[in-house]
């Protein structure tokens, strides 16, 4: 990339951050919580939404105060990435070689969000030695402590090179949409991560809703199926009812807090970003007393059963 192409899409973001209503001054800040929350939002298929669901989110949780980073790990150049208009500025292998850091990969995109197109990144993890790999992941490790929330955009289906980019994520946000095969897809997500890593907490959001009872009929189906054959925790996080708008914020390169801050939508998102801010992590249990240690353990579990 030229350094006049860089500089283009520089002016752009700021442009569209510039663009963006002033966040809300007089809402109490939560209380800051030890340590980044990762949180890995994918879906069984590619046409769920998860990457609307994931810039939206994070635009939310940064309207209450949180610092955010988005991880745009779908294969090649990802939704996010495209909707940006976003280039990689250099290769895993500059990387690696310790001639680029991640940290010079990410991108502001303004109001407290930041992105990281990783997709190549990603991509290419199959083809890394099991040093290579390790390297990777400490510094996604220093890059988190950057942040409150990182949000990391899987590929659907979450083949192995993405759960390899991910397997840092002890929570896991499934989107559904209201269709028959979508419960099946849901399970075999569910079964597939919680088999390969063991006591992962999912939340799930059924986007494309017709109404809130919509929503909660999928999750309660789902529950009734995972209940039987599964030991797992699973929460509903709620639903996004079906708008036009999203389609048009997607369309518009943009988000929809910015674009449309009083509709509807994005008040389902705020919503969210609350219950996420409040709550703390799905299932909250005691953290590890040496959190690095724990998560390089789970690196070399997945490594085991890749």
């Amino acid at each position: 990339m030229t350094a006049a192409r860089t500089t283009d899409q520089a002016d752009m973001l700021r442009q569209l951050a510039g663009s963006a209503k002033k966040r809300r001054s007089g809402e109490p800040r939560p209380e800051r919580r030890t340590g980044s929350r990762v949180i890995s939002v994918t879906g069984g298929k590619d046409d769920a939404g998860k990457s609307t669901v994931a810039i939206n989110l994070a635009e939310a949780l940064a309207d209450r105060g949180e610092r955010v980073l988005v991880v745009d790990a779908d294969r090649g150049q990802g939704d996010l990435c495209m909707r940006f208009g976003i280039l990689p500025t250099c290769s895993l292998n500059q990387v690696l070689s310790n001639e680029h850091s991640l940290e010079e990969l990410v991108v502001d995109l303004g109001g407290g969000v930041q992105l990281l197109p990783a997709g190549t990144v990603v991509q290419q993890y199959q083809s890394l030695s099991p040093s290579e790999r390790l390297g990777l992941f400490q510094a996604m490790e220093r890059l988190e402590e950057r942040f409150d929330f990182v949000l990391i955009d899987a590929g659907a289906g979450i083949p192995a090179n993405v759960t390899g980019f991910a397997s840092a994520a002890r929570e896991v946000m499934l989107v559904m949409t209201p269709e028959p095969i979508s419960i099946t897809d849901a399970y075999t997500m569910v079964k597939t991560l919680s088999g390969r890593y063991g006591a992962l907490k999912f939340r799930f959001l059924v986007n494309r809703c017709r109404d809130a009872e919509e929503g909660a009929a999928l999750f309660r189906k789902l529950s009734a199926i995972t209940g039987k054959f599964l030991e797992v925790s699973l929460e509903y996080a709620g639903c996004i009812l079906h708008d036009e708008l999203l389609v048009e914020s997607g369309k518009r390169r943009g988000t929809l807090s910015r674009l449309f801050p009083d509709a509807t939508v994005t008040q389902h998102f705020q919503t969210l970003a609350q219950q996420l801010t409040t709550e703390g992590p799905a299932g909250a249990v005691a953290a590890p007393l040496d959190p690095p240690a724990a998560r390089r353990k789970e690196w070399r579990n997945h490594e085991l059963s890749s």
